[in-house]
């Protein structure tokens, strides 16, 4: 795992290609994808919540924070407070920000440790 690999799971449109540059911009290395299968390859997670298949969605985010060495996973989501549990839960791990996310919100959440993380559910 690098430390600063991040996959950004989301839709192809151009707000993933908007956070994908940005994210560039501050260091970081990105693997865009629609789906993630190997979570364990990277420091962090950045997921665009869609709101039709949220419940895959959650599915995915818990098993990827039971890994020995979990990712920061930070989750865009237009319906924040359904993540509040799980991200109060696992406070060290997963941040919920509220759609539409700025991308400094974004890298902030990703570099933040767990006691100054932004937590918006």
């Amino acid at each position: 795992m690098k430390p600063n690999a991040v996959a950004l799971v989301s839709r192809p449109d151009k707000a993933r290609v908007q956070i994908a540059k940005y994210l560039r911009d501050g260091g970081f290395e990105v693997f865009e994808c629609e789906e993630l299968s190997i979570a364990s390859r990277f420091f962090g997670i950045v997921v665009v919540d869609d709101p039709d298949p949220a419940a895959l969605t959650r599915t995915h985010v818990q098993a990827w924070i039971k890994l020995t060495r979990p990712p920061r996973v930070v989750v865009v989501s237009s319906k924040p407070a359904s993540w509040k549990a799980l991200a109060l839960a696992h406070s060290d791990h997963v941040f919920v920000i509220a759609a539409p996310a700025f991308g400094w919100d974004i890298v902030d959440a990703l570099r933040a440790g767990p006691a100054d993380a932004p937590r918006r559910a």
